[in-house]
C-alpha cells in the first residue's frame, strides 16, 4: 500500500471520528433515536387507531387492531429521524456566525467539521430519504418536500432575519411550525400503510372526514410540543445565562417562563383527552389518567424550580419528559398496555 493510499486511509478515519465527535455533542444518536421513536410510533399507532375506531370495529366488528408492517414502520422512522438531523444541520448553517461569537467551543466553530461536509451530508440524507419513501408508498415524497421548502425558509430565517432576531418568541412560533409538516408526513405515510388490502375506497373515503377532524389534537399536540421544547431549554437561572443568548427566562423572567409552561402543559393535556375520545373508552381512560400524573408531577417540579432557585436543566428535563409522554399517552402507550394484558 502506497503513502498516498495509507494517508487516504487515515483521511477517512479522522473525518469518521470527527462526524462521531460532532453527533456526541450537537445530535446524540441515543437521546434523538429515542425521542423521534416516539414521536414516530405515536403518529402512527394515533392514526391507525382512528381507521379502526372509525371503520374497522363500525363496519366489522372486530377487535382493536393496528396493521405493522415492520419494514414500512422503519422506512417511515429513519425519513422521520434524517428530517431531525437536517433540522439540526441548517442550524448549523444560520446560527454559524453568532456560534462564531458567542460559542466558540461548539463543534463546527473550533474546526472539528466544517459546514461544507455537513451540507454534503444533509444531500445524502435527503437521497436516503427518498429510497426509504419509495419502500412505503412514492406518493408520500410530495409531503416530504413540504418539510424541505419550509426548511429552506428556516434557513434563510424566511427572509427577514434582522426583524425576527429582535423577536423570539415570534422566531419560535414560525419555526415549529415545522412539526405540522413533519406530522403530516407521518399522518399520510400511515393512510398508505394502514388502508392497504383491508379497505376499499368507497368506505375509507365515507369516513375519511371524521379521521381528518380527529387528527387535529395530534397536529396541535405536536407544535405544542415544539414550543414546550423551546421555552424548555432556554429557560434558566441566573447563574447559568450566557452572554449573547437569548433566553425565555430573560425575555419574562424565569416566573413567568415557568407559568407559561405550565400552562402549555394543561392545555396539551385537554388536546391528549380529545384526540383519545376518538379512539376507544379504555384508551380515554388509561390515557388521560395516566397523563393526569404525568401533569402533576411536571408542575410540581416546575414551582419547586422556582422556590429552590434549581438549574434549569430541571426544567429542560421535565419539558423533554412531558413531551415523550404526552406524545406516547395519545395511543402508544394505552395501546401497549391493552395488548400486553390479553
Amino acid at each position: 500500500m502506497n503513502e498516498s493510499n495509507i494517508n487516504s486511509k487515515k483521511s477517512i478515519i479522522q473525518n469518521i471520528k470527527n462526524f462521531k465527535i460532532y453527533l456526541n455533542e450537537r445530535f446524540p444518536l441515543g437521546k434523538n433515536s429515542f425521542f423521534v421513536l416516539i414521536f414516530t410510533l405515536s403518529g402512527y399507532i394515533y392514526t391507525s387507531l382512528l381507521y379502526n375506531s372509525k371503520i374497522i370495529n363500525q363496519i366489522f366488528s372486530k377487535e382493536i387492531k393496528v396493521p405493522m408492517p415492520w419494514y414500512k414502520i422503519i422506512a417511515l422512522f429513519i425519513i422521520i429521524f434524517m428530517f431531525f438531523f437536517q433540522l439540526r444541520i441548517t442550524d448549523e448553517f444560520k446560527d454559524y456566525e453568532e456560534d462564531l461569537k458567542y460559542r466558540a467551543y461548539r463543534p463546527v466553530q473550533r474546526g472539528i467539521i466544517s459546514l461544507k461536509a455537513l451540507g454534503k451530508i444533509g444531500i445524502a440524507t435527503v437521497i436516503i430519504q427518498i429510497i426509504f419513501a419509495h419502500a412505503i408508498n412514492p406518493k408520500i415524497i410530495y409531503y416530504m418536500m413540504l418539510v424541505w421548502i419550509y426548511m429552506f425558509f428556516m434557513a434563510k430565517e424566511f427572509f427577514i432575519k434582522k426583524w425576527l432576531t429582535k423577536r423570539i418568541l415570534i422566531y419560535a412560533l414560525s419555526h415549529v411550525v415545522i412539526m405540522v409538516f413533519i406530522t403530516l408526513v407521518i399522518v399520510e405515510a400511515t393512510q398508505y400503510i394502514v388502508p392497504k388490502n383491508i379497505f376499499d375506497v368507497f368506505i375509507l373515503q365515507r369516513y375519511k372526514h371524521n379521521i381528518d377532524f380527529a387528527l387535529i389534537p395530534l397536529f396541535a399536540l405536536n407544535y405544542l410540543n415544539g414550543i414546550v421544547l423551546e421555552i424548555g431549554r432556554k429557560t434558566r437561572k441566573t447563574d447559568e445565562e450566557e452572554h449573547g443568548v437569548q433566553t425565555y427566562s430573560k425575555l419574562w423572567g424565569r416566573k413567568k417562563a415557568v407559568i407559561i409552561l405550565s400552562l402549555l402543559f394543561i392545555i396539551e393535556y385537554f388536546f391528549v383527552i380529545l384526540g383519545l375520545a376518538h379512539t376507544y373508552k379504555q384508551y380515554f381512560f388509561f390515557g388521560g389518567l395516566t397523563l393526569l400524573i404525568i401533569l402533576v408531577v411536571s408542575i410540581y417540579f416546575m414551582v419547586k424550580f422556582l422556590k429552590k432557585n434549581l438549574s434549569g436543566k430541571i426544567v429542560e428535563t421535565m419539558s423533554g419528559l412531558w413531551i415523550i409522554f404526552s406524545s406516547m399517552c395519545m395511543g402508544l402507550l394505552p395501546y401497549l398496555f391493552f395488548s400486553l394484558i390479553k
